[in-house]
């Protein structure tokens, strides 16, 4: 669609976040082409033209600000400790930022919402 001159609705449309990454694609294309790889460049470019879904924005944020993508729910808290596997780990919340912050992540995942 790209090459047909179709790149803003490629970019700004949901086309972007069909893809599952599940590489089945590689399997499949005749050509031996990278599919998730160009699907991953496109996303990229979606990303910085500002087209984020806003479920996957809302895990973004929270990584930036919780070290987490997803906050663990008191069930799976109390099953952690049913299970054997002790309390929940310690998130080092400002090295994950550091990262983030180096990335440049914070400066997209912000001027969006």
């Amino acid at each position: 669609m790209i090459i047909l001159g179709l790149r803003p609705e490629v970019i700004l449309g949901p086309l972007p976040w069909y893809c599952l990454s599940c590489f089945t694609c590689l399997d499949s294309c005749p050509q031996a082409g990278d599919v998730g790889e160009a699907m991953f460049a496109i996303r990229n470019v979606a990303v910085r033209e500002g087209n984020i879904p806003k479920g996957i924005l809302v895990q973004a944020q929270s990584l930036f600000e919780s070290g987490r993508v997803v906050t663990p729910s008191r069930t799976a808290l109390i099953n952690r400790e049913k299970y054997g596997l002790g309390k929940e780990p310690a998130v080092d919340v400002e090295a994950v930022q550091k990262i983030l912050r180096k990335t440049s992540f914070d400066k997209l995942i912000y001027r969006v919402s």
